[in-house]
């Protein structure tokens, strides 16, 4: 058997040969679930003392896969520091002309272990190093991009306490996708966990968010995906609500809202375009129309933003949060965002005043309620379907996927903009093919779920020129899209004395 050692985490030398090849003739660690020592199928680990051996014999590689392999590895570990510095890679050649990655490590306790022993660990105890493992987590995903598999299992402690990451896995971040659950199997699976160790926890892990990620609805998105996981256990349920209650906060995330009037205005994405807004509203006073629903993005793209904030204010509609919106209040531009969307919000922000900026932090993420004839509905900026809800779109490669989502809830409609396209995603009654309706009047009693968007207010894409909303009539169930006339030319005017990229003045102009 021959064995090459390539690099250690530290980058020095922690371990001979003589030390490998001696561990890997003690007979094969038994990797047994809830054992001090677990991992995947065809992993091999072999345990001194002092050290531990893990082989990986489940890859099937050659001499320069394996190498690109360990390389690759020990690239991602040393830049995020998460793993013990001792830790080593190597490579064992076979019989075959194949070969086997493996490393060696200092042995280390899990925590999965330690927090079984209530003699070895109390409570202060284990919320220290869940902290610190919280810790790493938050870091790497952070700052690398990057996910830890963050059960209790992949991470131990040496002598001193000290924490590392044991699995060699490291992981694309999933944008707290798998974070919900697996906090949720700690709550689950841990009696020492009571309510005075929920509130210490839940006010370190928002804390960590806070530090690694600075953007408030990092944290509202957290307490929505927490509120959808299972807890049967009535007890442990309520644990789970005290750290739900840490990451939500005072913020609005979903609001309950009953109109009493039966026609409703909606409409969406005005993108700080005054002369369109000013078109809308007057168009709706003009039909008597007093109440409605904003679906999000008052600003970017267009020169007024704070005139279009101060109008919606005074308009007496309820207005939801888009990603426009996120992104000028917290200055995050990178998600979602196209070069010309990034530079206008960056042209933005200085244009608004911090009442403004206020007012836009503040907007709930969704409205839903219900119609005179109990019809259940929903109001969002982005798509039912996205967690985040104000990046997902609705569209072709979507909309059956979000009609799923409306059908398992029993939401008749769902109300949306982002997509800046008039019309209806439907799944009718008669149980035909879903399918986009663009007809200006509609009735909804044919359709069992339906996606509406009135348009765009200030930046219609689907090769209409104006300012496009629509009416909903609660009563008899149907919707009516609108586009109305305004002067483009003081938009565009504008938008050419304060320097905006060409692309989104044609765009005005030709409505796509």
């Amino acid at each position: 058997m021959k064995i090459e050692i390539i690099d250690s985490v530290s980058g020095r030398q922690h371990y001979s040969l003589e030390q490998i090849a001696l561990l890997l003739e003690d007979d094969q660690i038994e990797l047994n679930y809830g054992s001090q020592f677990m991992g995947r199928p065809g992993t091999k680990i072999y345990s001194g003392l002092t050290d531990v051996v893990k082989l990986r014999s489940e890859l099937e590689l050659n001499d320069k896969r394996a190498r690109m392999w360990v390389t690759h590895a020990l690239e991602l570990e040393k830049k995020l520091t998460v793993c013990h510095p001792k830790k080593t890679w190597f490579i064992v050649e076979r019989d075959d002309n194949g070969c086997v990655v493996g490393n060696i490590c200092p042995r280390l306790t899990p925590l999965h272990t330690l927090f079984a022993d209530p003699d070895v660990c109390d409570n202060e105890q284990k919320i220290k190093l869940l902290e610190a493992l919280y810790r790493a987590y938050f870091y790497v995903a952070g700052v690398f991009d990057k996910r830890l598999d963050e059960g209790l299992s992949n991470f131990a402690v040496d002598s001193e306490n000290r924490l590392y990451y044991l699995d060699d896995d490291i992981y694309s971040w999933d944008a707290f996708v798998s974070f919900p659950h697996i906090l949720g199997v700690l709550i689950r699976n841990n009696s020492w966990l009571d309510e005075s160790c929920a509130e210490k926890l839940g006010t370190l892990l928002q804390q960590l968010v806070n530090e690694f990620f600075k953007d408030s609805h990092t944290s509202t998105m957290i307490a929505s995906k927490l509120r959808d996981i299972y807890i049967p256990d009535n007890q442990k349920y309520q644990l789970f609500k005290i750290i739900i209650g840490k990451f939500q906060s005072n913020k609005v995330i979903s609001r309950k809202t009953q109109f009493s009037d039966r026609y409703l205005a909606v409409f969406s994405d005005v993108h700080a375009n005054l002369p369109a807004l000013t078109a809308v509203l007057a168009f709706l006073k003009q039909e008597n129309i007093t109440q409605g629903i904003v679906m999000g993005d008052t600003v970017g793209y267009g020169p007024h933003p704070g005139a279009c904030v101060e109008r919606l204010q005074n308009s007496g509609f309820e207005v939801i949060k888009g990603n426009h919106d996120h992104a000028a209040v917290t200055g995050d531009i990178r998600h979602g965002m196209s070069t010309t969307a990034k530079w206008c919000i960056q042209w933005t922000i200085p244009y608004l005043r911090q009442e403004h900026l206020h007012w836009l932090e503040d907007l709930p993420l969704e409205l839903y309620g219900s119609t005179e004839n109990e019809q259940r509905w929903l109001a969002i900026h982005g798509a039912p379907v996205d967690p985040n809800y104000f990046y997902g779109y609705v569209y072709e490669m979507t909309y059956e996927s979000n009609l799923d989502v409306l059908e398992k809830n029993n939401i008749a409609f769902c109300f949306h903009g982002h997509s800046h396209v008039q019309g209806i995603y439907a799944r009718k009654k008669t149980g035909t093919q879903d399918k986009f309706y663009k007809e200006k009047q509609q009735k909804l009693q044919g359709y069992r779920h339906s996606l509406i968007c009135p348009g765009s207010v200030g930046q219609p894409r689907d090769g209409v020129v104006g300012a496009q909303c629509a009416i909903f009539d609660q009563r008899e169930q149907s919707i009516s899209f609108v586009t109305l006339d305004y002067d483009m030319d003081k938009t565009i005017k504008d938008m050419q004395a304060n320097g905006f990229p060409e692309s989104l003045m044609v765009r005005l102009a030709k409505g796509c």
